[in-house]
């Protein structure tokens, strides 16, 4: 069962989605899929696992799961705007999107 939160904040994605959403082309197992996601170019995440904050600046783009026959994960490849990156880190956020945290290639 979905939280409230989850309930509230699926629409709000998904007017992000049709308003900041351009095309971006997936390629999962060696084939290529068209989808839409925010891309941010340079997106600052903080980790405090380590015990120490580190901080990491690094490309991201965010897809709705339901956008995409099959989930990308590390390893698999996406083209947004021209260039290509490679997907270090795919994380669902329990709301029908995923965080895809990338490498320029």
């Amino acid at each position: 069962m979905d939280s409230v939160f989850a309930m509230l904040s699926r629409p709000a994605m998904s007017a992000l989605m049709k308003v900041m959403a351009e095309p971006v082309t997936l390629h999962v197992e060696g084939v290529d899929i068209s989808a839409r996601g925010v891309f941010v170019a340079e997106f600052e995440s903080l980790d405090v696992d380590a015990g120490v904050p580190v901080s990491t600046v690094q490309p991201m783009l965010e897809v709705a799961s339901f956008d995409v026959p099959v989930v990308p994960t590390q390893g698999d490849e996406v083209t947004v705007r021209g260039q290509r990156y490679m997907i270090v880190n795919a994380r669902p956020d329990g709301h029908d999107f995923i965080k895809l945290m990338l490498h320029r290639k």
